[in-house]
């Protein structure tokens, strides 16, 4: 079953990144201040998101169970985050991303990424 394999693939993905933001977040505040003045990585990270999240949207766009509905808002955010990166003037996007600059929301959001991680793990490999 696709939301199975999904929820494996993701659930681990989360807790990795998840628990990287918390350990290292003003590495990753770095990373974004990056992020905001490179344009290319900018164009192409947001490809590849775009590219990922169409694939997670048009294979598994189901809305039947829990972990469904959290890979499929996860592929529907992948897109409406890349689209909105790739048609955002350069000042508007340096301006929205410095204001996430907050040690705390990362710590915050790596925490909640575990925790999401955890959930559709135990999912796919049957521990809930």
């Amino acid at each position: 079953m696709l939301t199975v394999l999904l929820a494996k693939v993701l659930g681990i993905f989360m807790i990795i990144v998840g628990a990287a933001v918390v350990v290292r977040r003003h590495y990753f505040i770095s990373v974004i201040d990056t992020f905001i003045e490179q344009r290319l990585t900018r164009f192409v990270l947001s490809m590849v998101e775009l590219l990922a999240g169409l694939f997670l949207v048009v294979s598994h766009n189901d809305w039947s169970s829990p972990p469904a509905i959290l890979i499929t808002v996860c592929g529907w955010l992948a897109v409406i985050e890349a689209t909105t990166y790739l048609f955002l003037p350069d000042a508007m996007f340096a301006k929205f991303l410095r204001a996430l600059r907050n040690p705390t929301g990362y710590a915050i959001g790596g925490l909640v990424s575990v925790v999401l991680g955890l959930y559709l793990a135990g999912y796919g490999f049957g521990w809930l």
